[in-house]
């Protein structure tokens, strides 16, 4: 035990990352989520699908993607039946954290086609995709 007890922190440290790389990388990826960048989207935005905003309230009113639904991201257990199962589903955040854990939400509850916008709403503006305030 002298070994664990001098290397403590680090063995901790180490564990956190592990927990970390486990829930950004490795979980969605098993999980089948894909990211979809805003070029991507553009050629993708004419099929049917479901955009969903997970932003909070002031966010959204602060301006978003035209075609998007709000579900903010600690409403999305609760408000999961209005997203369709049926077509693929593109979650939206600011910078694409808070859309990926919706879009593990979405894969755990049977979504078999769970997309997470890269870069969130800064990479929307800056492809110039459709906003509205």
């Amino acid at each position: 035990m002298p070994w664990l007890e001098e290397n403590l922190m680090t063995v901790i440290i180490l564990a956190v990352v592990a927990w970390m790389v486990w829930g950004r990388i490795v979980q969605p990826k098993l999980l089948g989520i894909k990211k979809i960048t805003a070029d991507k989207y553009k050629g993708f935005k004419d099929e049917p699908h479901t955009l969903v905003d997970v932003r909070s309230i002031g966010e959204w009113r602060g301006g978003r993607a035209s075609n998007a639904i709000h579900i903010p991201l600690d409403e999305v257990r609760s408000r999961m039946t209005r997203i369709p199962k049926d077509k693929p589903v593109v979650l939206i955040c600011a910078s694409g954290m808070r859309s990926g854990m919706a879009a593990t939400m979405l894969a755990k509850a049977g979504y078999s086609s769970v997309y997470n916008f890269s870069g969130g709403m800064g990479s929307w503006c800056a492809a110039k995709l459709p906003t509205k305030s």
